[in-house]
């Protein structure tokens, strides 16, 4: 009985930093959005700041924390160019593309078109290995198609009420979600995720302090501005990664990532209340349609297992 309340509590701890993680992730794009619309500043110098400060922390937390040996990812030319590939086409090009989707759109938007990776997996995967798609995956791409359709037109179905800029970012962005799930399997059963994902970051900050180092046309470093760079480098960065990671002790990896569903959620509300960015009842259907491909694609691994 010890033993069963033990398991249980475990798993509501895991539950909790899954959806605490998700949350914060999703609160990072009003918090961007606010600073592109009223601080003017640039994705390009916020995504070196960001990426490059949360990598550095990520780093020393796994070695003075972690104790782990954190050069020995760079051994091995296989795994550097498979890496290297994962840092740039994965990582750094997941939150580059979600800020340039929240610039061009709104934060809720760019959030559940970021949820349609799990779909782009599924393509690329029956691309890949060659098979047919499962009923299950059928239902979960045609869903999302008539979601996306819904939210990108606001229920006008002949035209687009978001720009074919935003649209092609979002899609994307999806498609770079995807990548950042599938690229690096292999890396993440010889190296710990935050050893891969704390010299990702470090790479990707590195690539954006070149395109924009962040100490020239520095943006007005107000009071605004300091709580909400902080605010995204800290929470929404690197603390929704640590929290999302350490929740895979506790629970399955299905499970944390229905609970990421959390991200629109509070990415959607938050642009909602705080920025008062209307959503009307059929983007509000479109994106309810999106999410629920991952409760169909888990319905139907629950069916094949």
């Amino acid at each position: 009985m010890e033993v069963f309340k033990l398991n249980v509590h475990k798993k509501v701890f895991g539950a909790f930093l899954a959806i605490f993680g998700s949350l914060l992730w999703g609160i990072q794009g009003p918090v961007s959005q606010y600073l592109f619309a009223d601080n003017h500043l640039s994705p390009e110098w916020l995504m070196g700041v960001k990426m490059g400060v949360s990598g550095i922390l990520i780093l020393l937390f796994t070695k003075f924390i972690k104790h782990e040996h954190i050069l020995k990812i760079w051994k091995g030319k296989n795994n550097v160019i498979v890496f290297l590939l994962y840092a740039v086409f994965g990582l750094s090009a997941v939150q580059y593309l979600y800020l340039v989707t929240v610039r061009a759109s709104n934060a809720g938007t760019a959030t559940i078109l970021q949820s349609l990776g799990t779909v782009f997996i599924v393509i690329l995967t029956v691309i890949i290995y060659k098979h047919a798609p499962s009923k299950y995956e059928l239902i979960a791409v045609l869903v999302a198609l008539m979601g996306t359709w819904l939210l990108v037109t606001k229920g006008h179905l002949t035209h687009l009420a978001i720009t074919n800029v935003a649209l092609t970012l979002g899609l994307l962005l999806a498609l770079s979600g995807a990548i950042q799930t599938m690229l690096p399997v292999n890396l993440l059963k010889k190296f710990s995720s935050l050893l891969v994902v704390g010299w990702a970051m470090i790479i990707g900050g590195f690539i954006f302090t070149i395109i924009h180092p962040f100490w020239h046309e520095m943006p007005n470093l107000n009071l605004g501005t300091v709580l909400g760079v902080s605010f995204i480098v800290l929470f929404g960065t690197m603390t929704s990664f640590l929290c999302f990671i350490n929740s895979l002790k506790f629970i399955s990896p299905t499970v944390a990532g229905l609970l990421n569903t959390f991200e629109p959620l509070s990415a959607t509300l938050g642009t909602i209340l705080f920025l008062n960015t209307p959503f009307n009842v059929y983007e509000i259907f479109g994106g309810i349609m999106i999410l629920s491909t991952v409760f169909i694609l888990s319905l139907g691994a629950k069916k094949g297992s």
